[in-house]
């Protein structure tokens, strides 16, 4: 199982407060209603306030779900304008779940971070170009192919 794993455990921790709602429990409807609950796993990414930054679905094994959860991370700070702490998560993903699916979404925003921090900068076609080269059939390849890079 994943969540049990040390390595994953410190992730959440890193981050965030983990909260665990039993679906079968009566007293938890009113809650998972409200998020629209479907499927578990169901992860998401609360501000403080409730509002959700970040979501997904389904079951990862342990590296793709510290990749995915980090990119999460990473997502609510960069909503929350926290644009170095987003870059930091992001170069993160790239260094130790390079091979993972969420490595593309990493290259992807991390040029965005590093665009809102300083839009006078290259960094966005620079981490899009990686982006193009490491990772050229991803999803978020096709995202950025709107700017094709020369």
């Amino acid at each position: 199982m994943t969540y049990p794993q040390p390595p994953v455990v410190e992730t959440i921790v890193a981050h965030g407060i983990p909260l665990q709602f039993d679906t079968s429990k009566a007293e938890n409807n009113r809650f998972l209603h409200g998020i629209h609950h479907i499927w578990t796993p169901d992860i998401r990414i609360l501000n403080h306030d409730g509002y959700e930054l970040y979501r997904w679905d389904g079951f990862l094994p342990p590296p793709e779900f510290m990749g995915r959860a980090l990119c999460g991370y990473a997502m609510a700070y960069l909503r929350l304008k926290r644009f170095d702490q987003a870059e930091a998560l992001y170069a993160d993903v790239l260094t130790r779940f390079s091979t993972t699916y969420a490595a593309a979404e990493a290259q992807y925003y991390l040029g965005v971070a590093r665009y809102r921090r300083d839009p006078d900068g290259n960094e966005l076609l620079t981490q899009w170009a990686n982006l193009r080269s490491r990772y050229p059939l991803s999803e978020y390849r096709v995202k950025q192919s709107f700017k094709e890079l020369p």
